[in-house]
């Protein structure tokens, strides 16, 4: 069966599920979902998939806005078969549950939905992980993924289970959540070690970086995925305020996508 996997990632976690998993089902082609949010015709395969992390318990803002925006106007009657994964640390909340009902709105009905537990770089609230622990993450999710491809040819049926409170999480503290993040660069500064590289410029997924007098300047369109903090060649993206130690540039997920030239 031909598949479409629809992916956003900010630190690499889900670029890697969603290409492993691609390399899994064979035929199976990995769009990215910043590259494709101004989009008019998308092609809709037999199976469809979305591959993300999950951001405070929910699904990315521009997630929401892909499904609401992109994906609701294409022609969806090729989709037979859809599915959802998210990557997420401590736990998936109420991402996957939002998501579905995301994409029952956009008329696209969900037949299978799950996690994969991978490294988080969330700096805000915990230190990165040690290498020996990234390395058992790492294992641990190529397991689950060999078993999410077997679902997936056998068609499985599975539906995430509702979270307590999930119409009140939905539509209160998702809006709140997404909004909050759209700021989120104002926590940013950058050192004199930046380089004028503009890798951070490149790789944004929202275009919310410029380059002004050979620095980054932050606008207000931020989704929180740190991808600039970790993946900065000279650490000079840092946070005004103290947070948990450690970067996570992720080189085994061998994301080093650009949106920008």
């Amino acid at each position: 069966m031909k598949t479409t996997i629809f992916c956003f990632s900010g630190t690499g976690n889900s670029y890697y599920v969603a290409n492993r998993l691609a390399k899994e089902l064979g035929d199976t082609t990995v769009v990215m979902i910043a590259s494709a949010m101004h989009s008019e015709v998308l092609e809709m395969t037999e199976r469809v998939g979305f591959v993300f992390p999950t951001y405070k318990g929910f699904p990315p803002l521009i997630v929401k806005q892909f499904i609401e925006n992109v994906f609701a106007k294409q022609d969806l009657l090729p989709i037979k078969y859809s599915f959802l994964i998210t990557t997420r640390y401590k736990f998936a909340g109420y991402s996957l549950v939002a998501t579905e009902l995301m994409l029952q709105k956009a008329g696209c009905l969900s037949s299978y939905s799950t996690h994969v537990v991978m490294p988080d770089g969330y700096v805000p609230l915990m230190d990165v992980q040690d290498e020996q622990k990234i390395e058992d993450l790492y294992a641990k999710a190529n397991e689950k993924i060999s078993k999410i491809a077997a679902d997936l040819d056998d068609e499985k049926l599975k539906l995430s289970a509702k979270p307590p409170f999930t119409k009140l999480a939905l539509y209160r503290f998702m809006p709140v959540s997404h909004l909050a993040s759209k700021d989120f660069s104002e926590k940013f500064q950058v050192t004199e070690d930046c380089t004028d590289c503009a890798l951070c410029y490149r790789m944004c997924p929202t275009g919310n970086i410029v380059m002004e007098e050979g620095q980054p300047s932050f606008g207000d369109n931020c989704l929180g995925c740190l991808g600039c903090y970790h993946r900065c060649p000279t650490k000079a993206i840092q946070f005004k305020k103290k947070v948990h130690a450690g970067r996570y540039p992720n080189q085994r997920s061998g994301y080093s996508v650009e949106y920008r030239n």
